[in-house]
C-alpha cells in the first residue's frame, strides 16, 4: 500500500472569468491563403461554453462540474470548412511593480503587483488569496520562458517607509493591508533556498518584468471540427428519400419524411450537333428556379 487514494476533482469554472477560446478556420485542409493563417479570439466565451446540469428533485446544487456543452454559433462557425478550437485557462498580462519582503517576516519574499494597471474585469482577483494556485510565467526579451512559479499567497499590502540608512530597493519591505491598498504582495513557490546551497535564492522575477498569470483549474484543450453541408441523415435522405421523376422535363424531386421538397435535379441528354447521336447524360443540381408545380401530396399519398 502506498497510502494514495481519492480521485481528481472535476474543474468547476466560470467560463467568463476562467476561460479563453480561440478558433482557426480553413476552407480546405491544404489552404495556403494568408487570410486563414491566424487564430481569432472569441470575446464572449459564454456563447460557446454552457454549463451542464442534472435533473434533481432535491434542493441542491445541480451543476455537473467538469462537463460543459460546446456550442457553435453560426456567427463564428457558419462556413463550410475546417475549424480548430483552442480552449485554455484565461491569461492576465501584467508587470511586476517590485520584489520585496514582509516587514515582520523578512525571510518571506514576494512580488508586488499594482492592481490599478489591471483591467476592470480582473482587478478583483488581486484581493486576499484569490490568486492562490495560479501560475506565473515570465517574459524575457519579448519571449515567454519555459519555467514558471505557482502562487501560494496573495494579500493587499503597503510599502513600509524606509528608515534612514535602510537598504536598497531590492530589500524593500511591505506589510499587509486588508483593503485600503492597490498593491498586492504575492508569494510564490519555490521561493526559499535549497538545503544544499543556502545562499542561492530561486528567481521569482524582477521589477518592471512582464509576467503572465493563469489559473490551473484545467488543462488546455484543442478540438478539431469539420463543418459540412451533409450529415448521415441528409445523405440517407438523398439515397432513400421519396422521389418523383417528371418524364416530360426530366426533373427529379426528392422529399423528406414530411413530404417537403429537399432537393431537385435535372436529367437530360446532350447530342452531337452533326450526327445527332447522344454523347452525354447530365445530372444537374437545380437551385433556381425550383419547379413547385408538382403536387407531391397527391402523388405520394396515392
Amino acid at each position: 500500500m502506498n497510502s494514495t487514494y481519492g480521485n481528481i476533482k472535476p474543474a468547476l469554472i466560470n467560463p467568463i472569468e476562467d476561460v479563453e477560446i480561440f478558433y482557426h478556420y480553413r476552407p480546405t485542409l491544404n489552404s495556403e491563403n494568408g487570410n486563414f493563417r491566424n487564430f481569432r479570439k472569441i470575446e464572449n466565451v459564454s456563447q460557446i461554453l454552457k454549463k451542464c446540469e442534472f435533473e434533481t428533485t432535491d434542493n441542491i446544487d445541480n451543476v455537473l462540474p467538469g462537463i460543459y456543452d460546446l456550442a457553435l454559433p453560426v456567427s463564428y462557425f457558419g462556413q463550410k470548412g475546417y475549424y480548430t478550437i483552442y480552449i485554455r485557462p484565461k491569461e492576465i498580462y501584467c508587470k511586476i511593480t517590485d520584489v520585496g519582503v514582509l516587514a515582520n517576516f523578512p525571510e518571506v519574499n514576494g512580488i508586488i503587483i499594482d492592481s490599478t494597471n489591471i483591467g476592470d474585469a480582473d482587478w478583483s482577483l488581486f484581493g486576499n488569496d484569490n490568486l492562490v494556485g495560479y501560475r506565473v510565467e515570465y517574459i524575457r526579451n519579448g519571449k515567454r520562458q519555459e519555467y514558471y512559479r505557482l502562487i501560494t499567497g496573495c494579500s493587499y499590502a503597503d510599502a513600509v517607509p524606509a528608515s534612514s540608512g535602510a537598504g536598497s530597493a531590492e530589500t524593500r519591505s511591505y506589510r499587509f493591508n486588508d483593503g485600503n491598498s492597490t498593491l498586492s504582495f504575492i508569494t510564490l513557490t519555490p521561493s526559499t533556498s535549497p538545503n544544499y546551497k543556502s545562499n542561492l535564492k530561486p528567481s521569482i522575477g524582477s521589477p518592471s518584468q512582464d509576467i503572465i498569470l493563469s489559473n490551473t483549474k484545467f488543462d488546455p484543450v484543442c478540438v478539431k471540427i469539420e463543418v459540412c453541408e451533409n450529415d448521415f441523415d441528409t445523405l440517407a435522405l438523398s439515397l432513400d428519400g421519396n422521389q418523383i421523376r417528371s418524364l416530360d422535363n426530366g426533373i427529379v424531386s426528392t422529399y423528406n419524411e414530411n413530404n417537403e421538397l429537399y432537393k431537385q435535379w435535372e436529367f437530360y441528354t446532350l447530342k452531337d450537333n452533326y450526327s445527332k447521336t447522344a454523347t452525354y447524360e447530365v445530372k444537374k443540381r437545380r437551385i433556381n428556379p425550383i419547379d413547385t408545380s408538382i403536387n407531391q401530396d397527391e402523388i405520394l399519398n396515392k
